[in-house]
């Protein structure tokens, strides 16, 4: 929308209104509230929301704005008169162009119309000039325009002139106004605007009312800076002595640190005392907010001034910025996160652009590139960049500043050397800030050596680790495993790695992990980091594959899916690392049943077939593999690959003269050859695991022998016997704790159910199998389930929930690669054929619906409606 007109207004003074007569406030607001809607409406404006105690509204003309304006304090004036509880409305006014996403404006113009409305008085109207330009020869009757000059805002941008409406009617005299020249202050004018942080200024403000003095901390780059200089703005009235800004990066003695204070309140040293003396006496009767930026090379000293100044004067407050805390008595300390990231993988330009990585990348390419705007050629690139790198702050900035000469695409493909492109010639900004290595390295100096080599070492891990992770990566030389607890704290205090406290894991951002990787690959280092990661995963593995079935499946599953990044880089350092090929093979071994129960089918056959073509494995490891991707690729339905990897694998089980592993090699090969449709071949293997599963303890492997029996009798439409196996599967699977197994039958049961029993029956099994789906978060089975219920709904007339769940079951589909069995493909056919002639307009419809759902929402739907069905 161009050349939008913004209104915002506040009460002066409600809080004090709401404790002396609440219950008229209560009254008079609500009478309030809806005469700001209705003037704002009856002026053809817009009311984007309710701010609190007043309104944002937004208005294609900017003199239906200023006559609402108008319109709101006459109302409020007779309100006055007639008796009513008096309330002071504040109103300012500004215009430019802006975005408007979800039904709510964003942007700079909107900002700037809000620190109007700030600088103005109870029963004052201000607009900028922008305004006062567009509707100078069109004022309302009896209305005039007084010039207030230029003031400087609290946003801390550029400075701006102002005007106030007059009325007859209003009054006409008001304090000075609410700008920066209205408290002492040393804050800087600031080149570009704030973006963001909403959320961030409102908690730093509620603490900094309940605490003396406030500590932000993150690594460099996050804006904590900034964050700092804009709270400090908006605290102005609150401290009548002034606010005061002290820069601490130019400094590196710390007995200089008093000085660098007294220097900017104007505080002299007096004949035979110090400087914290002079100080001291200073702020004893005083209410003042001192700002003390960048303490992290100074920090004892900065604590030590803290502790003198705060203990003083009761009016000082300190909000203080670091890498790490001060560690003073009764500092409140507030980690300031990167900027939250849009996902990459849904680029639409009216999503991206609510997202405050994205506002501020966007913000600052068009400082350089003034054409440039957010749309669908360059919005996925644009998520990427922002993604990539973190929603750090500050290399957002760098990235955007080579807007000038690369598009967004470009930047976006040079960020794997986001350390050389990453750099600004600007010479007015700090060293450090000049490129995104000097933001680091100026925090790696900080580290004392040996926090440097851990930190180094972690930067192996991909997407987080747990402390026993660390202790076994991080330990070697002069690290005890002991150690490493106290040395990752101090890495999480310096801001270097994040901790996730409630699930235990910490994490390095992407931008800090390459750039530790590059310091342990310069110290020689990596080979032996690497070789511990890889065998503290191998270790952690091994450990739970028995677990992957039984009652501890859901936590060991939800284990391994937050340590997926962490087992694809072991797995790859297994071709650069000694006894690697060994390694792999028991690594993918043991994630067989991780991989297939996440539906992680196409990423398992890779896996598989890489570590079998590693050198130097012995068979015993290579027939487990071979019975790995054989059964990835019977999923994806690839049953001739399948066929040659599994015959292989028979062929080295059998040499092995071990019950066990022969059994574990035939069920799958006759499945395979089950896909393939040679029926003999499927039952010679099925019948011969049959026989030998029952002689041996075989434990879940037999219950994987019924089931495939299940399947080629269904294929031969052996009903009868298929029922009967079943029930002994079933049986055993659940005595084992088995729910994979267990979820498995019942969905064979409700397929032999349908068409041959009540729906009832069928609905039964089905219900119990998607509990069990949901439960553990299989994608295989929640597939086949949502198959199945669509069957179901079909049979029972429900034409629109078996489009919405086959679509679903589709879209599932192509997602893991599960290709479905011969005998549920045979079972499922004559249903999907009919469902398409009915419905084949709608079924494009049912998966752009699905498309918004999560597979346990889907799953969801069904298992309610599995209950409602009689």
């Amino acid at each position: 929308m161009s050349g939008t007109t913004y209104l915002f207004t506040d009460i002066e003074g409600s809080t004090r209104l709401w404790e002396q007569q609440p219950e008229r406030m209560r009254a008079a607001l609500a009478r309030h509230d809806d005469m700001l809607r209705a003037t704002v409406t009856a002026h053809r404006g817009t009311v984007v929301k309710m701010t609190g105690d007043g309104i944002h509204a937004a208005f294609d003309d900017a003199g239906d704005a200023l006559a609402a304006a108008l319109a709101v304090q006459l109302h409020l004036a007779e309100d006055a008169g007639a008796g009513q509880l008096a309330l002071t409305v504040r109103c300012g006014l500004h215009c430019g162009v802006d975005e408007r996403r979800a039904g709510d404006f964003f942007g700079p113009a909107v900002n700037r119309a809000a620190r109007i409305m700030g600088a103005a008085h109870g029963g004052q109207i201000l607009l900028s000039q922008a305004v006062e330009e567009r509707v100078r020869d069109r004022l309302p009757p009896d209305a005039s325009l007084r010039d207030l000059g230029t003031v400087r805002l609290r946003d801390l941008a550029r400075p701006e002139r102002l005007f106030q409406l007059l009325h007859p009617r209003l009054r006409q005299e008001f304090p000075p106004l609410r700008s920066l020249e209205g408290t002492p202050n040393n804050l800087p004018q600031q080149v570009n605007s704030f973006v963001g942080r909403e959320r961030e200024i409102a908690d730093v403000r509620a603490l900094l009312a309940r605490h003396r003095l406030v500590t932000l901390f993150g690594m460099g780059g996050i804006g904590k800076s900034r964050l700092s200089v804009q709270l400090a703005a908006e605290l102005l009235d609150d401290f009548i002595d002034g606010v005061w800004l002290v820069e601490f990066a130019p400094f590196a003695d710390p007995q200089l640190v008093p000085q660098a204070v007294a220097s900017v309140l104007g505080v002299k040293e007096e004949s035979g005392g110090t400087v914290l003396d002079a100080l001291t006496r200073f702020v004893r009767d005083r209410r003042l907010l001192l700002v003390l930026d960048n303490c992290e090379h100074l920090v004892q000293a900065c604590a030590e001034l803290a502790r003198t100044l705060l203990t003083a004067g009761a009016g000082v407050k300190l909000l203080a910025s670091s890498r790490d805390p001060l560690r003073v008595a009764g500092e409140a300390v507030y980690q300031l996160a990167p900027l939250a990231v849009p996902n990459p993988h849904q680029p639409h330009p009216a999503t991206l652009a609510a997202n405050d990585a994205v506002r501020l990348f966007v913000d600052r390419a068009q400082a350089v590139q003034p054409a440039f705007a957010l749309d669908e050629r360059n919005a996925a690139a644009v998520a990427q960049i922002c993604a990539q790198l973190d929603g750090i702050p500050l290399a957002l900035e760098l990235a955007a500043a080579r807007m000038r000469m690369l598009s967004a695409a470009a930047i976006a493909a040079r960020l794997h050397e986001r350390f050389k492109l990453l750099v600004t010639g600007d010479r007015s900004v700090l060293p450090r800030q000049r490129t995104l290595r000097a933001l680091i390295d100026w925090s790696y100096d900080l580290l004392a050596p040996v926090e440097r080599r851990l930190f180094a070492r972690l930067s192996v891990f991909s997407g987080g680790f747990t402390l026993d992770g660390a202790e076994a990566v991080g330990c070697g030389d002069d690290i005890a495993a002991a150690d490493v607890f106290d040395l990752l704290a101090q890495l999480v205090e310096k801001s270097l790695v994040i901790a996730d406290v409630d699930q235990g894991r910490y994490r390095m951002l992407e931008t800090v992990r390459q750039y530790a990787l590059e310091r342990l690959q310069e110290g020689g280092g990596e080979h032996a980091a690497r070789d511990r990661h890889l065998a503290f995963y191998l270790r952690l593995v091994e450990g739970i594959r028995s677990e992957l079935v039984g009652p501890q499946q859901a936590r060991c599953l939800e284990q391994l899916d937050r340590e997926l990044d962490n087992l694809l880089a072991a797995h790859a350092w297994c071709a650069h690392t000694a006894e690697g090929a060994q390694a792999d093979l028991r690594l993918i071994f043991s994630i067989k049943l991780y991989f297939l129960s996440r539906g992680l089918l196409a990423l398992g056959e890779r896996l598989s077939i890489e570590a079998l073509q590693r050198p130097g494995a012995n068979d015993l490891l290579r027939g487990r593999c071979l019975t790995a991707a054989g059964q990835f690729l019977f999923y994806r339905g690839h049953y001739a690959q399948a066929r040659r990897y599994l015959e292989e694998s028979l062929q080295i089980a059998r040499a092995t003269g071990e019950p066990a592993r022969v059994v574990g090699a035939l069920q799958p090969l006759g499945m395979a050859c089950l896909g393939e449709g040679d029926l003999v071949a499927a039952r010679r293997y099925l019948q011969e695991a049959f026989e030998l599963s029952g002689a041996i303890d075989a434990g879940r492997a037999r219950v994987g022998v019924i089931n495939a029996l299940v399947q080629l009798h269904r294929v031969e439409e052996r009903f009868e016997e298929a029922e009967r196996l079943c029930d002994d599967a079933l049986a055993i699977a659940r005595g084992q704790g088995d729910e994979d197994s267990v979820a498995v039958n019942l969905l064979n049961k409700a397929m032999l159910a349908i068409g041959r029993r009540p729906p009832a029956e069928a609905r039964q099994f089905l219900a119990a199998a998607v509990e069990i789906a949901r439960t553990i978060g299989s994608r295989v089975i929640g597939q086949s389930a949502l198959e199945t219920g669509s069957v179901l709904a079909l049979l029972l007339e429900d034409l629109s929930r078996a489009v919405r769940w086959f679509a679903a079951s589709q879209r599932l589909a192509w997602d893991t690669g599960l290709h479905r069995d011969p005998a549920d493909e045979a079972f499922l056919r004559p249903y999907i054929n009919r469902l398409r002639e009915l419905a084949e307009s709608t079924i494009k419809d049912a998966a752009a619906s699905a498309n918004g759902s999560t597979l346990d929402d889907v799953l969801g739907e069904l298992a309610r409606w599995l209950s409602a069905v009689r």
